[in-house]
């Protein structure tokens, strides 16, 4: 097993690289860090290189997924384990091919998409000035699949995630740390992003950013309120490209795996406690 230690970040392509990047970084609250390549790399308050990558594309959506490894020996040995498993590898593990990390490799998971295994990342701690809200970091990332106990079981068993919890057998939610969830696989059309959240201090950084989006007539599609499963606070939105992004806060934090029983919610009238329930274009 190859363990992760967390999603470190998520990669979008975009037709209109400027506008997208003009919007996280002076509505949504992020920071440049550096721009190559046709790509600008975005990030969080948390002292990492990136939680964010935007790559010019003819299409919009996503593009990749990054897991930090724990330890530089998982990445040495990831090859041959997920090789064996017949993995599509898309770069052996070897010295970085992109900025901000020391080591990465490539694969495809069972639904064809990119991931990104990488191991010594750069820290960047520098404030990168004041925003109306500013992320502190990179929450979770929840994708779209067509069988997701196929692919619940490949992140489980390669990388380690544990399930914390279901919504229904639509959803399930997994962590490789204290994190509730980090990674989530939602049944839906095709195999894209279904939402990213960005984690942010408390409710009144939410609501400021409800109130703050919606003067600049960003489209707010569900929240605020607060989910069942990871008990987190919730607000979406869509980005200029139609990618669904989320603030969230207060988030469960399991700090003992014996201890914790993973529940099955019931698929829809849990998944907002404050009885809103989602928009129909979040319902897959």
């Amino acid at each position: 097993m190859i363990k992760v230690s967390k999603v470190g970040h998520v990669g979008l392509s975009v037709k209109n690289l400027s506008r997208s990047a003009g919007f996280y970084v002076d509505d949504w609250g992020l920071g440049v860090t550096e721009e190559v390549d046709g790509a600008v790399y975005l990030r969080t308050a948390a002292p990492e290189h990136h939680a964010l990558k935007l790559t010019a594309g003819v299409e919009s959506g996503f593009r990749e997924l990054g897991l930090q490894v724990a330890g530089e020996a998982d990445l040495d040995r990831a090859m041959d384990e997920l090789a064996t498993a017949g993995a599509p590898i898309e770069k052996p593990p070897g010295a970085a091919d992109r900025p901000g990390v020391k080591k990465n490799m490539r694969l495809r998971d069972p639904d064809g998409r990119l991931i990104e295994l990488y191991w010594g990342e750069d820290q960047v701690s520098d404030d990168y000035g004041p925003r109306n809200v500013k992320p502190v970091e990179l929450s979770h990332v929840v994708l779209k699949t067509a069988d997701i106990d196929r692919v619940h079981a490949f992140y489980r068993d390669h990388f380690g995630f544990k399930e914390s919890d279901w919504n229904g057998h639509h959803m399930v939610f997994l962590r490789c740390n204290e994190v509730h969830h980090q990674l989530s696989f939602a049944v839906g059309k095709g195999l894209g992003l279904h939402h990213i959240a960005f984690e942010v201090k408390d409710f009144l950084e939410i609501s400021k950013g409800v109130y703050h989006l919606g003067e600049k007539g960003v489209v707010r599609l569900w929240g605020p309120g607060r989910h069942g499963a990871g008990n987190n606070l919730f607000s979406y939105f869509w980005d200029p490209e139609q990618n669904i992004i989320e603030y969230t806060s207060d988030i469960i934090r399991i700090h003992d795996d014996n201890a914790w029983k993973v529940s099955i919610w019931p698929p829809r009238d849990t998944v907002d406690l404050w009885h809103q329930g989602p928009p129909q274009v979040m319902r897959g």
